[in-house]
C-alpha cells in the first residue's frame, strides 16, 4: 500500500450555536485505505462525513485530498462520491444507464462511456445485468450498482454513509464480504460511516471510534478489540462484563479492585498509569477471557463461582449468562465447543477464571 496520503483532515470543528458536533478532529489516511468511523447515533460521524463530501463547512480546521484543500470547494467539484443508505437509483433507467449517468454529464464520448460500464459490472461481478431495470435487481446487487456508479467516476475517494443499513441481517452479512472485495478491486480509499461495530471491525485497514464529537481511539481492529485506550472504546467495540468499584492495592503494574458489591478482582494496569488507593475504576473482561469448568483448583488470578441463568444459543457464537454466587452480579460468557460443556443447563453450577492481564481497568468517568 502506497504511504501517500489520499484525505488528511487537521483540528476539525463544526460547531451548530452553541453545540459542538465534532471536536477538534485530526486523521490521516493512506491511499487505497478501508477507512471506518464507527460510533453511537448522536456521536458526530455523519457531521463529520458531510463536512468532508462538502455538504458542510467547519467552522474550524483544514481537509485536505491529496495535498490540495477543500476548503470552499462545493460537492461537485471535489473529488469525492458518497453513497448512501438509500441509494437513489433512477428506477426509469436500465442498470448500465444508472453506471453511465455521471460519465454523460461529463460529455465523455460514447465510446469510452460503453467500456468503462463493461468494465465496472465485471469488476462488481454482474456482467450480464446491464440492460436489466433496477426493479430487477436484488437488494445485495442494488447496493453494488450503485457503488459501481460511484467508482466509475473514478473519485480519490468513496464515502458510504452507512450503506447497509436497510438490508436484511443475512444480506448485511454478505456485504461486508463483497464491500471489501469491491474496495481492493477499484484500489480507492473507502471512508465508511457505521454504529455497527461488526462491519466496521470484519471490513477495515482502520477504525476511528467516535464518542461525542471526538475520536477515542484510531487504529487497527485488532488494536481496539485487544487493547482499548479508554473505557468508551473496551466497552462500545466488542463485547465486556463491566465492574465499576476502587482501588484497594496495588504492586507494580497490578491493581487489587473492590466492586460496589464487594467481589474483588485483580487487573494489570495498561493505559491509566499509576491508579492511587481509594481511586474510582472501571475494570472490563470480555467473555472470551473467562474460563470455565465444573470443578474448583484453578490458579488464576481472579476467581468466581455461579449458576448458570440463560443460554444463549447461538453456535459457536453461543453464550452464558452466569449469576455470581456472592454479590449476584452477572457475568457473559463463551460457551466452550467442547463435550464437556455441550449439555450444560440452567441451574448448573460453574467455576469462573481469568489472569490480570485479561482485564482492563480505567479511571472512572473518563468516558461514559
Amino acid at each position: 500500500m502506497s504511504s501517500e496520503i489520499d484525505l488528511r483532515a487537521t483540528n476539525l470543528c463544526k460547531n451548530f450555536d452553541n453545540f459542538e458536533a465534532v471536536k477538534d478532529v485530526n486523521f490521516s489516511i493512506p491511499r487505497g485505505s478501508f477507512f471506518s468511523i464507527l460510533g453511537p447515533s448522536g456521536c458526530g460521524k455523519t457531521t463529520l462525513l458531510r463536512m468532508l463530501a462538502g455538504f458542510l463547512e467547519p467552522t474550524s480546521g483544514e481537509i485536505e485530498i491529496k495535498g490540495r484543500s477543500m476548503l470552499g470547494i462545493p460537492p461537485n467539484k471535489r473529488p469525492v462520491n458518497m453513497v448512501f443508505q438509500h441509494l437513489a437509483l433512477f428506477p426509469m433507467m436500465t442498470v448500465a444507464e444508472n453506471i453511465a449517468y455521471g460519465l454523460k454529464r461529463r460529455k465523455m464520448k460514447k465510446p469510452e462511456i460503453t467500456k468503462r460500464v463493461e468494465s465496472a459490472l465485471e469488476r462488481i461481478g454482474l456482467p450480464d445485468v446491464g440492460n436489466r431495470s433496477i426493479s430487477q435487481l436484488s437488494g445485495g446487487q442494488k447496493q453494488r450498482i450503485a457503488i459501481a456508479r460511484c467508482l466509475v467516476l473514478e473519485p480519490d475517494v468513496l464515502l458510504l454513509d452507512e450503506p447497509l443499513g436497510a438490508l436484511d441481517l443475512k444480506l448485511r452479512e454478505h456485504m461486508k464480504i463483497e464491500l471489501k472485495k469491491l474496495q481492493q478491486a477499484f484500489d480507492t480509499t473507502f471512508i465508511y460511516i457505521t454504529h455497527d461495530q461488526s462491519e466496521a471491525m470484519v471490513m477495515s485497514d482502520t477504525v476511528a471510534v467516535m464518542n461525542e464529537g471526538r475520536f477515542e481511539q484510531v487504529g487497527a481492529p485488532q488494536d481496539l478489540y485487544y487493547h482499548p485506550q479508554t473505557p468508551f472504546v473496551a466497552g462500545f467495540v466488542g463485547e465486556s462484563n463491566r465492574f465499576s468499584g476502587s482501588v484497594v492495592n496495588r504492586e507494580g503494574e497490578t491493581v487489587e479492585v473492590i466492586t460496589e458489591s464487594g467481589q474483588r478482582f485483580v487487573a494489570r494496569e495498561k493505559f491509566d498509569k499509576k491508579l492511587n488507593s481509594e481511586e474510582q475504576v472501571d475494570l472490563f473482561v470480555r467473555p472470551e477471557m473467562i474460563h470455565l469448568s465444573y470443578e474448583k483448583g484453578d490458579k488464576s488470578d481472579n476467581n468466581l463461582s455461579g449458576q448458570v441463568e440463560n443460554i444463549l444459543f447461538d453456535g459457536g457464537n453461543s453464550r452464558l449468562l452466569i449469576r455470581e454466587q456472592v454479590t449476584g452480579a452477572e457475568l457473559q460468557v463463551v460457551l466452550p465447543q467442547t463435550q464437556a460443556f455441550s449439555r450444560v443447563k440452567g441451574g448448573d453450577e460453574l467455576h469462573l477464571c481469568w489472569n490480570a492481564e485479561q482485564s482492563h481497568v480505567y479511571r472512572s468517568g473518563l468516558a461514559s
